[in-house]
């Protein structure tokens, strides 16, 4: 015969009851909370030995704190082109416009590196001279070993023995160059925004004012670019009614001020002003006279090319060009993004940008 449960009875049952349950409630939030460590962001920052003596190098990488293999298929390196670095234009700290993370979080191992003169990597005695002092710093040469430093460092990190390569604007332009010095070290090569094909304005703007198709050595070693500066030129190629469309005002100021907080100088001058290696503009210079940095059939690479819709840095005919030209790439394919310049990747339409370029990779 059944015994009558007492009210002691009663309530020591209820309570082993509330026990367990708190302890399954525990259990779940435990394994929910172990879930999005496995799953969080990585960030490190390392400083590189460089290839000349005195430069060191700033990386950053961002993984999944989880990932389970790192192989060649799924390493990148950004590189930046101007007015860089590439540790603000590729992981701007603003919810949705980090590349970098955008990539880690779908199992890749990414980093960038801030080439010479750029960001928190060293820059060359002579930025602290007078401009007019000294030729134009860094130039494509230099900027070779800093990314094969880079490359470098990543694959004895990773033992890989190839890294895809990202790169935007000169820095497209660097990185098919360097895809051409090293394809034993080149996995697959993105080209977005790059400088390629002939522009006589741009020969106009860098070019000697006595002989246009004369890069302007005497425009010094460096130059300052205030916010003002920055904006003009990306303003100039969005029409005004469809900059509020393309853009958001709060992308723009936080883009502007990371740059301007990326250069320990900056607060120095009024208004406040990045200082800019002239080099790259004088590798530009000679990309649009129509003395490109490479050989496109020197690519062996799988290769996409990106170009934005108002791209003024790459005409469609250019960019067509390029690809028709990448005649030793086992692959080859373009990328097109509507409503985008050549900072598509802080425009509402970026994520067009990183999906494209993300299948690509994971072809």
């Amino acid at each position: 015969m059944r015994r009558k449960e007492s009210r002691m009875d009663h309530w020591l049952r209820i309570g082993r009851m509330c026990r367990v349950a708190l302890a399954v409630v525990a259990i779940s939030a435990s394994a929910v909370g172990a879930a999005e460590q496995e799953n969080a962001i990585v960030k490190e920052e390392f400083l590189v030995q460089g290839r000349d003596q005195g430069v060191k190098l700033f990386v950053r990488e961002k993984r999944l704190s989880n990932l389970p293999k790192i192989t060649k298929e799924n390493v990148v390196l950004f590189v930046h082109g101007l007015p860089g670095p590439g540790s603000v234009i590729f992981d701007l700290a603003l919810p949705g416009y980090s590349w970098l993370e955008y990539v880690a979080e779908r199992g890749f191992d990414a980093f960038t590196v801030d080439i010479r003169g750029f960001g928190r990597s060293t820059r060359p005695p002579e930025m602290k001279e007078s401009p007019e002092q000294n030729l134009p710093l860094v130039r494509a040469d230099q900027v070779m070993r800093d990314i094969d430093v880079a490359v470098d460092y990543i694959r004895s990190k990773r033992k890989v023995d190839k890294v895809n390569i990202i790169g935007h604007s000169i820095g497209a332009s660097w990185s098919a160059l360097y895809a051409t010095m090293h394809p034993e070290k080149v996995n697959k090569l993105v080209m977005y925004g790059a400088i390629y094909g002939k522009n006589s304005t741009f020969v106009s703007t860098f070019g000697d004012p006595t002989n246009t198709d004369r890069p302007h050595f005497e425009m010094g070693a460096y130059r300052y670019l205030s916010r003002k500066a920055m904006l003009e030129q990306w303003d100039g190629w969005i029409k005004a009614e469809l900059q509020d469309d393309w853009r958001d005002r709060e992308v723009i100021d936080a883009w502007i001020s990371t740059l301007l907080n990326s250069d320990p100088t900056a607060k120095q001058r009024t208004p406040e002003s990045i200082q800019v290696p002239n080099g790259p503009y004088i590798d530009w210079h000679e990309i649009h006279a129509g003395r490109s940095l490479f050989d496109p059939a020197r690519i062996k690479a799988p290769t996409m090319i990106v170009r934005g819709s108002a791209e003024e840095l790459i005409s469609n005919e250019a960019a067509e060009e390029l690809l028709q030209k990448l005649t030793s790439a086992p692959s080859k394919r373009r990328l097109d993004i509507g409503d985008s310049t050549h900072y598509a990747i802080l425009e509402k339409n970026r994520l067009l940008l990183y999906r494209g370029v993300q299948n690509f990779l994971e072809e």
